[in-house]
């Protein structure tokens, strides 16, 4: 059996704390990572990627509009999600006219 080299020496509780106190910041670290700041809920972000789509279709032709709709269902769920992770001003996202004005609209 393989023994693990922090408990080699007869004070093992010693070690164990050692170990304790090496482990400890990275985890601190990773749930920080984790949180990454403010969420967006479902229902605040529905209606922005509604009126996102909107505003993407306005003034643009019967083609083109057929292509969006077309790309909706694969689109919007990844708009949504963008939304919800709190990266993107909500109002700027409700009035963005075109594709180019999302970059605008991160945090």
């Amino acid at each position: 059996m393989a023994e693990f080299p922090y408990f080699k020496d007869q004070n093992s509780e010693v070690s164990m704390k050692k170990l304790s106190f090496a482990i400890l910041p990275a985890l601190v670290l990773a749930v920080i990572v984790s949180c990454g700041g403010p969420k967006v809920s479902q229902a605040e972000c529905e209606p922005v990627v509604n009126d996102l789509f909107k505003n993407l279709t306005e003034g643009k032709s019967a083609e083109e509009i057929e292509k969006l709709n077309s790309l909706r269902p694969s689109l919007s769920p990844m708009l949504l999600k963008e939304c919800m992770s709190g990266k993107y001003e909500l109002g700027c996202l409700k009035s963005a006219k075109d594709i180019q004005a999302l970059a605008v609209c991160k945090k």
